[in-house]
């Protein structure tokens, strides 16, 4: 589970490495047949020239140094 303050990097971009800096959920309110829903996360991550991106919760791995 990846939080606040944890070291991460986009699973394309696995040279540039960030700090997440929040953590955002979204609703859905899809309806679907049958099936279940569950709400979106993306994780603000700002990285070490300062740019900041969001990014889907699935795109993102954890970095272990």
């Amino acid at each position: 589970m990846i939080k606040k303050g944890d070291k991460v990097y986009h699973w394309q971009k696995i040279n540039k490495i960030g700090v997440v800096e929040s953590i955002i959920t979204e609703g859905n309110n899809q309806l679907t047949v049958g099936g279940t829903t569950e709400a979106r996360i993306f994780y603000k991550i700002r990285f070490q020239d300062n740019t900041i991106e969001i990014h889907r919760s699935g795109d993102i791995q954890k970095h272990f140094d």
